[in-house]
């Protein structure tokens, strides 16, 4: 047991030795995560003219049984173990990364808002710190100083994170009008139910566009924001039958375990969600067979294909700035 426990150690050190030498930790000076603890996030340098802007995912929270202290619905703390782990576009050693030599900004996230609170709610007997835009704009400040004039960006997240992307991207693009922009959005379509409380209680950065309506769906942001920015490329990806996705659609029906009902009505309210923005020519998707969650920090990302696309040269596409195809079962 001790030998063993030796070599838990010893595999922790090195994973935290080979963390500090691809990704450099920035402290963030009144940030804070959920729980109050401090809030950091992290770049990995590469070439100046490329930037990827990266929106951590993990889960949301929105009233005291999703907030509460045991909560597992949400991260309440800077955990970045898709660094440690180093798959998909997290591998940057791979020359087949499509990010490969980039410099990578990775934006964690702790505060079960999606990356847009603004408020601190007492849930009875607890707090939580719904800061997400606070941790976010220091993340992107930090991109604009930085990076004053890149030639390529890349602003995206998986699940959480596909938010954080999306409702953040105005600012990006409005802030590098001549670079060559992309917004992907990894598993995060927007079904929710129409009494849905997470924006009240966040009280959410909203993105700044015109004609944007005062509580909009995630459909009509992505639509919204490719009619606005027609230089960029705007793109989504989800499965057909997202398992974290449609758990989340019943957790906000108050259903602990979502049932076939609500797995059929979130099927069919995703596919609405990504298919609504197809109207404007610059915004592609990518939609995928099975249930599984989120494909950029998965080695699936090198390996997908659905008919004769891979996913691989579908997001270089986009990262290349051309234009990507429209990609269905």
């Amino acid at each position: 047991m001790r030998r063993f426990i030796a070599l838990l150690l010893l595999l922790g050190l090195a994973l935290a030795q080979g963390l500090e030498a691809l990704w450099k930790a920035v402290e963030v000076p009144g940030g804070v995560c959920a729980d109050g603890s401090p809030y950091r996030f992290y770049v990995s340098p590469g070439d100046p003219r490329k930037v990827v802007i990266d929106f951590q995912g993990g889960g949301a929270c929105w009233d005291a049984a999703t907030c509460g202290p045991q909560s597992q619905t949400y991260r309440k703390r800077v955990d970045v173990q898709e660094l440690l782990l180093a798959q998909g576009i997290y591998n940057r050693l791979s020359v087949a990364n499509p990010f490969h030599g980039w410099t990578h900004v990775f934006v964690p996230y702790c505060t079960g808002d999606l990356h847009v609170g603004r408020a601190t709610v007492d849930y009875g007997g607890f707090k939580v710190h719904h800061q997400g835009a606070r941790n976010a704009l220091a993340a992107l400040e930090y991109v604009f100083r930085n990076h004053t004039n890149p030639e390529r960006v890349f602003v995206t997240g998986c699940s959480a994170g596909a938010y954080g992307a999306v409702f953040w991207a105005d600012k990006v693009l409005a802030t590098y009008k001549n670079a060559q922009v992309a917004v992907c959005g990894d598993a995060g379509v927007g079904v929710r139910t129409p009494d849905f409380p997470g924006f009240r209680v966040w009280n959410p950065r909203l993105p700044e566009l015109p004609g944007l309506s005062q509580n909009p769906e995630v459909a009509e942001i992505y639509l919204v924001l490719a009619k606005a920015f027609p230089k960029a490329r705007i793109a989504q990806y989800t499965t057909l039958l997202d398992g974290t996705q449609i758990f989340f659609y019943g957790l906000m029906k108050g259903e602990r375990a979502p049932s076939e009902a609500t797995a059929r009505e979130w099927a069919e309210g995703a596919m609405r969600a990504v298919l609504a923005p197809a109207q404007a020519e610059n915004y592609a998707f990518y939609l995928a067979p099975g249930g599984q969650h989120c494909i950029l920090p998965r080695p699936e990302l090198y390996t997908l294909k659905v008919g004769e696309v891979s996913f691989l040269e579908w997001l270089r596409a986009l990262a290349e700035g051309r234009a990507a195809p429209r990609v269905r079962p």
